[in-house]
């Protein structure tokens, strides 16, 4: 199993999936997913790039098959960001074009702000870049009760957050709250708190590497109204929004991402 030993009790979890042309000096490409979830998450993405891109999917630390102790667990975006070059720098790849879906999206902003050497386009799947504040009901009610209970308990409240229920074939559902169910209940919880704290509104300005952001219309998470805002905020970007979809573009209509970043990547070859 590909991991990266970051510590004796810290190991991250990748997978690197190579079908370019040995011959040739293909880009990479690093996916990075959102809470709770896994590298797994990218399935339909590798046949859709595989050929164009080395890609590399990642498993954040304390999620997937990334291994720790759960009183370690301490989410931070420096952290997970400085993981992200441990296992660039391993494998000697020298520069990315990221692309980020929820949660790994706001991870991207960070890493592309820090790292604008290493990044060569960012790509923003279904991101926001501060979480819509939760007021009086919500699906899930109390989330960190519910969570008490298990983020597959979670999960299944707030499937439809995630998963546009229009188009989502209840089997995608259930393996979604199935594979998030890996993540532990502790650590969760301590992620989801984090996340309420974050706001990077004021660093989107500083941002200076070419990005993408692809969005649903009806995505309660990342709204339309945010990721307008964020389009005018980051200095050469571009926003993309699929009609009358909600949250999840990336694993439910992955051809048509690909199509979107190729068509970016494009305009913006060196």
């Amino acid at each position: 199993m590909p991991n990266l030993e970051i510590s004796p009790t810290l190991q991250v979890y990748y997978e690197d999936n190579d079908y370019t042309d040995p011959w040739r000096d293909s880009p990479a490409m690093l996916l990075q997913h959102g809470f709770s979830r896994s590298g797994k998450f990218w399935y339909n993405w590798v046949p859709a790039l595989g050929r164009e891109f080395r890609i590399l999917r990642p498993d954040l630390r304390g999620m997937g098959r990334s291994t720790m102790r759960e009183e370690d667990y301490a989410p931070d975006l420096d952290t997970f960001a400085g993981d992200i070059i441990r296992l660039l720098d391993h494998l000697e790849i020298q520069q990315v074009v990221f692309v980020g879906e929820s949660f790994g999206g706001i991870v991207g902003l960070k890493f592309a702000h820090a790292f604008p050497q290493r990044t060569r386009a960012l790509v923003l799947c279904n991101t926001p870049c501060r979480l819509p504040r939760r007021q009086g009901e919500v699906p899930g009610g109390d989330w960190d009760q519910t969570m008490a209970r298990g983020i597959g308990a979670w999960s299944t409240a707030t499937i439809d957050m995630r998963l546009d229920p229009k188009v989502s074939p209840q089997g995608l559902k259930d393996w979604y709250i199935s594979e998030m169910d890996q993540t532990s209940s502790a650590i969760g919880r301590k992620l989801q708190a984090y996340l309420d704290t974050l706001d990077f509104r004021p660093h989107l300005k500083e941002v200076k590497v070419p990005t993408l952001l692809l969005s649903g219309e009806e995505s309660p998470t990342a709204t339309v109204e945010q990721q307008r805002y964020m389009a005018e905020q980051i200095p050469e970007s571009r926003l993309v929004v699929y009609p009358r979809l909600g949250h999840g573009i990336n694993v439910l209509y992955p051809e048509w991402c690909a199509h979107q970043i190729r068509e970016f990547l494009a305009l913006h070859a060196e």
